[in-house]
């Protein structure tokens, strides 16, 4: 029987009388009685850890900041705002860092209640047996209701290929030591059931201290070799098993839906950018890049020998079938004919019992496979044959349900994983690339300037036997260049074209950076001629950036799909072409619905490309975790965005906190990759009513209209008032998130002296609006442009605007994600870091346009889906962010409290190191608090 616990408490017994579920998504989950108790247990812990360690004053303090922003949000009394300004200037700056550490320890309990409330609602899914919401089990049921025909299944599974791709880019807050302590608090959870009394407080009280006690801050920046060891933490940890759990799910599905369906073979792959993204990432080497790709390799290896090991406990029991223990006999004693060392291995159990006498040799050939020696297997195939040996066999025993949950599942990983666990991206800036074919072109007296004197000069010498023999005389950073290409030759000569081979070329501008990258890999030997004219070990991917590049992207790709020579080499990657879309510069670029509206188009105008050509597409979008740089659930923008995964193909980036939050847990993880799949099932088998060509065209011309108004106003902002930058550098903490030690990327490009917005990456952008609570690049422009075309006379421009959020799934998804942002957007807060601003005219000057438009899209979104508030329609969505508003305020409070001091401290001072840890922790309590970074 539950007790509550008298002890004392951290923060109210009220919050835990109505704190909301997670927003990570299933957002229409009912408030759960087990949650509440959780939040209140683990947050009662939390504040006798608090008032042990630090005293009752320390404790009173963060009780009286919580109740006096709870109180302002409740009655904006500006007496009340100024005692709360008084509490914060009159604390010494340790006790400061107590109390922002005591809040943002708070976030991270608070948050695992939420993801265990999120895990135990889908597992009440299973057991319910109709299945979640957006599952594989919902998704099928719907295509036999519809009579969709199983060929039109079977031929999209066939085309399907779905690539999670796991990225370095610097916006996970949370330190590893952190994560780890919060992961044994939740097996600590788990392990104690339902009754949180005195000995779940002996459970967990040591766990607590520990996660009080250990930094929240690095000492040291993260260095590309620290972010591989992270990365494996989350393949080991559930993404390895999570193919064969996924997989049998998707079978049984497929049955259950015709059982003459042929058995779809595994679609889904991973990448991973650690280690080889080295567009403006110094740290990046081709020494690092080899090193990624060895520990990928190590790691895999590693899972196959734990899990092959496993095998030995579970099929412990002979072989009785005669023709399937002679073929069983006969692979044996094949193996030991080519392995004569591993003969003793044969001999160590029961003669009868051949399943597990094939596993030890399985297993010593995977050791050795490890160790390059010999016996190893030459190829990822080859374990899979020895695999699917033991499942057949094993099914015919009969034993189906052994073959499924022991090689069966291992198998499918196999042929997932392969020996490379995530196939390698490389990518650089074009740029770089640029530069150094130009100096190749130099040294060979051909044209060097961009144009097509310039590739016609290139499509010479990639004909050529020999273009550079030797290689002439290089300026350092073109042998830089090149020995990235050298790197990616390397770890594909080691570990397979699978490791390795695609070449992502950031800001492509025009075709000629293109065949620039042609020309180095010629260089480096990854195109060579051969019988059938040229081929490449290369798949060269464009990613589109801007607006104005995403707006000429099919005119690029389509001049290099009708040259004769580019084909040939797409000929031999199996006429398959791969564009990257990038999200989160285009609306730094342009602004939200500029930028959304533009992606939409690229995306159509490229699938009616690559028809045209008779060519395969893929698409990958280089997506961050908030709605501005193009997050929010996948499920919902495949379904607004049919051209997004053309015929089932796409890549999707997962970065930064998305990755803990996805793929910590393994249920969730499970999850994430179902909503993935169903998303493109039902985006390709279960579309709507389709509307007229004619209607849609009128609705696209209008969204470019719309378009054009909010890039022109949000650009009137940020680029072309000249005071603008100066803003941004006061009114958001953009300096301090500079100083953090988030990942081994530098946040600008070109010199670290210089402070240019249009080198300032993307992540750092909206990370310092998100920080602040202004969220300016999430919707700036949108109440403009929306006023602008309702205000056309004769037009009935809002009716049309209505017209359009009924009909058209891409307008209502683009509005619906401005809802959610302008609900999160805090106009309180975000003034307070506006009168940091000096002189105080320009603060006040341009945070009344931010405070304007903010006001106009609110009234237009409102005018046009007809709510009568924000987030009216997603009433968990909004009591979550009442309820953390009081939590996060303080925080903010403590930030421009302290960043003012930091900012005009001397550099040297030790007073300014305490300050700078201050800070920081002040970062990732309101990102814990936000669910949000960049």
């Amino acid at each position: 029987m539950r007790r509550p616990v008298e002890r004392a408490r951290f923060f109210s017994p009220q919050l835990a009388d109505d704190w909301p579920p997670s927003l990570a998504g299933d957002q229409q989950i009912p408030m759960d009685e087990m949650l509440r108790h959780e939040v209140r247990f683990l947050t009662t812990r939390l504040g006798a850890i608090v008032r042990e360690q630090c005293g009752e004053k320390t404790f009173e303090a963060v009780e009286a900041l919580r109740r006096l922003s709870k109180r302002i949000r409740q009655t904006p009394d500006p007496g009340l705002v100024k005692s709360k300004e008084r509490a914060v200037r009159s604390m010494t700056l340790d006790r400061a860092a107590d109390v922002a550490h005591a809040f943002s320890l708070f976030f991270h309990l608070v948050n695992l209640a939420e993801e265990r409330q999120r895990v135990r609602r889908l597992l009440a899914y299973e057991r319910e047996g109709g299945g979640a919401p957006m599952s594989l089990r919902r998704t099928f049921s719907e295509l036999r209701r519809r009579r969709v025909s199983p060929r039109q299944v079977r031929r999209l599974l066939h085309s399907m290929r779905i690539v999670p791709v796991l990225t370095a880019h610097p916006t996970e807050a949370k330190r590893r030591s952190v994560f780890n302590h919060v992961l044994r608090i939740g097996r600590a959870l788990d392990s104690i059931g339902d009754d949180l009394g005195p000995a779940a407080e002996r459970a967990l009280d040591p766990w607590i201290e520990a996660l009080w006690l250990t930094d929240e801050i690095r000492e040291r920046p993260l260095t590309p070799a620290v972010e591989i060891e992270g990365e494996r933490v989350f393949l080991e940890r559930t993404i390895y098993d999570l193919a064969g759990t996924f997989w049998e799910k998707l079978r049984e599905e497929c049955a259950r839906f015709n059982p003459r369906l042929p058995e779809p073979r595994p679609f889904i792959a991973f990448g991973s950018w650690v280690g080889t993204d080295r567009d403006g990432n110094p740290s990046v080497t081709p020494e690092t890049s080899l090193a990624a790709a060895e520990s990928l390799r190590e790691s895999i290896l590693g899972y196959y020998r734990a899990a092959t090991r496993r095998l030995l406990g579970l099929l412990a029991f002979p072989c009785r079938r005669p023709e399937l223990d002679r073929r069983l006999r006969k692979s044996l004693a094949g193996d030991l004919r080519r392995f004569p060392a591993a003969r003793p291995l044969t001999e160590i159990d029961q003669p009868s019992e051949l399943y597990r006498q094939k596993i030890r040799v399985i297993l010593w050939r995977l050791e050795q496979t490890e160790k390059r020696g010999r016996g190893a297997y030459s190829e990822a195939k080859e374990f899979v044959a020895d695999l699917r040996l033991l499942e057949e066999t094993l099914a015919r025993q009969p034993g189906p349900r052994v073959a499924l949950i022991g090689p069966g599942r291992l198998c499918v990983a196999a042929e997932v994983f392969g020996f490379h666990a995530a196939r390698l991206d490389f990518r650089q800036h074009a740029s770089v690339t640029r530069v150094a074919a130009r100096e190749l072109l130099k040294s060979a007296g051909l044209p060097a300037e961009p144009g097509e004197a310039r590739i016609r000069a290139i499509r010479r010498l990639l004909t050529r036997p020999r273009p550079f023999a030797p290689l002439p005389k290089l300026r350092a950073a073109t042998r830089r260049a090149l020995a990235e290409f050298d790197s990616l030759k390397m770890i594909q000569d080691r570990y397979g074209e699978r490791a390795a081979s695609p070449y992502i070329l950031s800001m492509t501008s025009s075709a000629s950076d293109l065949w620039d990258v042609l020309l180095l890999a010629r260089a480096a030997n990854l195109i060579s001629r051969g019988t059938g004219g040229l081929h490449t070990r290369l798949d060269l991917v464009p990613l589109f950036e801007t607006v104005d590049d995403l707006e000429a992207g099919t005119g690029i790709l389509d001049g290099l799909l009708s040259d004769p020579l580019y084909r040939q080499l797409l000929g031999s990657r199996g006429n398959f072409q791969e564009v990257m879309l990038g999200y989160s510069d285009s609306v730094k670029d342009s602004g939200y619905l500029a930028a959304n509206v533009a992606l939409f188009r690229a995306q159509k105008n490229l699938a009616k490309l690559a028809e045209r050509h008779g060519v395969r597409l893929g698409l990958f979008h280089g997506k961050g975790g908030t709605i501005d740089r193009g997050g929010g659930q996948s499920y919902q923008s495949l379904q607004a965005q049919p051209y997004a995964a053309p015929g089932g193909r796409i890549r999707i980036t997962e970065q930064g906190e998305v990755i803990s939050l996805k793929y910590a847990d393994p249920v969730i993880a499970e999850r994430n990759l179902e909503q993935l799949v169903t998303s493109v099932l039902d985006a390709h088998l279960l579309q709507a009513e389709r509307l007229s060509e004619a209607r849609i065209s009128e609705w696209e011309a209008y969204a470019a209209e719309l378009a054009q108004s909010s890039r022109e106003h949000y650009r009137a902002l940020v680029y072309e008032t000249p005071e603008f930058v100066s803003y941004f550098r006061q009114a958001t903490p953009i300096d301090l998130i500079e100083q953090l030690r988030l990942g081994s990327r530098p946040s600008r490009r070109g010199r670290p002296s210089e402070f240019n917005l249009a080198a300032l990456r993307a992540i750092p952008w909206v990370f310092a609006w998100t920080q602040s609570r202004q969220l300016v690049p999430a919707w700036y422009g949108l109440g403009w442009a929306l006023e602008q075309f309702a205000a056309r006379p004769n037009r009935r421009g809002l009716d049309r605007l209505r017209e359009m959020y009924r009909a058209w799934p891409f307008f209502a998804g683009l509005l619906d994600n401005a809802e959610i942002s302008l609900a999160k957007t805090d106009l309180y807060i975000a003034s307070r870091y506006a009168a940091c601003v000096r002189p105080k005219q320009l603060g006040e000057a341009i945070f009344r346009r931010i405070e304007e438009e903010f006001r106009r899209s609110v009234r237009w979104v409102l005018e046009v889906n007809g709510s009568p508030h924000l987030v009216a329609r997603q009433p968990v969505l909004a009591e979550s962010i009442r309820l953390r508003n009081p939590y996060v305020d303080p925080l903010n409070f403590l930030q421009i409290r302290f960043l003012d001091e930091w900012r005009r401290s001397p550099p040297s001072a030790a007073r300014r190191r305490k300050l700078l840890h201050l800070l920081q922790i002040t970062v990732g309590g309101i990102a814990f608090g936000m669910k949000s970074t960049g």
